[in-house]
């Protein structure tokens, strides 16, 4: 434990999160819907749903800025057709996406990854100055096992993997194990695996208390409240295990799950902002 705990200073200390910024706080949080997967069936998100239940399910990524540093939690995908191929529509360029909050992608310090899927790690070259968090369990699986094994691939493309492999190479992914808490300023980063063999929950620290955004290892706000198992999940007891380790993780925080329909449909009711098209404010 005491050389995971030195290893991980010293990885800090290389992205520049020293102890000056230990304190930093995000002023502003917002998710941006890039997609949508209209009249989807409910039981992709929770499992035993009835067959000829359908729900319009949004495809988001989170952004967060501290007056130091601008955070991206998840980086989508940027291959329109591939998106088709899951009855995905409307995916929008990030260019637009980030204008609509008044950032551009070459202002994104980070990017965490919750794990590799194509709608979650396929989007890494439009954030040409980021760095990248992604739980080191989750790459080598993706890079070594995956590969043999065929009922697991789904979602999975091997060019978004290698590309992980690449900005490695590149110096540019901080590789993480486990739970890392402080992994950058204001951000904690959590192993909550189940969905995919690493699946990662990343954590703010905002000017209106903690934020955590659970990526798939929480599809909706019913998951979490009902301890329905996901829709998809490589190992489903793992997945329903870290729902109880998300709650603990909350510690009385917000919760902004994966794909929850009601953040874009109808985010007043959840306590959100509609601020533009695709665009809800979290935290303002």
């Amino acid at each position: 434990m005491r050389a995971i705990a030195i290893a991980v200073g010293l990885i800090c200390t290389a992205l520049g999160a020293g102890a000056a910024h230990a304190g930093e706080r995000f002023e502003k949080v917002w998710c941006l819907r890039y997609a949508t997967a209209p009249a989807a069936p409910l039981s992709m998100l929770l499992a035993g749903s009835p067959p000829d239940a359908k729900v319009d399910v949004p495809f988001a990524m989170c952004v967060a800025k501290s007056d130091r540093h601008v955070v991206v939690l998840d980086a989508g995908y940027v291959d329109p057709a591939l998106g088709a191929g899951y009855g995905i529509t409307g995916w929008t360029e990030y260019a637009k996406l980030l204008a609509e909050i008044g950032l551009l992608p070459e202002q994104v310090d980070f990017v965490t990854i919750s794990h590799l899927h194509f709608d979650h790690a396929g989007g890494t070259s439009r954030f040409p100055n980021a760095k990248f968090i992604v739980q080191r369990r989750e790459l080598e699986y993706a890079a070594g096992a995956l590969p043999h094994n065929s009922a697991a691939k789904s979602a999975f493309v091997a060019d978004d993997v290698l590309a992980m492999v690449r900005l490695n190479w590149q110096g540019r992914v901080l590789l993480v194990d486990g739970d890392v808490e402080g992994v950058v300023p204001g951000v904690d980063v959590y192993l909550t695996p189940g969905h995919t063999a690493g699946t990662m929950t990343a954590c703010l620290d905002t000017v209106r208390g903690r934020v955590c955004y659970s990526s798939d290892a929480v599809y909706t706000y019913r998951n979490l409240e009902e301890d329905i198992p996901l829709g998809l999940a490589l190992n489903g007891g793992e997945a329903v295990e870290s729902f109880k380790k998300i709650r603990r993780i909350l510690r009385g925080g917000l919760l902004i799950p994966g794909h929850e329909p009601r953040l874009f449909a109808d985010p007043k009711s959840l306590g959100f902002r509609s601020v533009s098209e695709h665009a809800i404010a979290i935290v303002e």
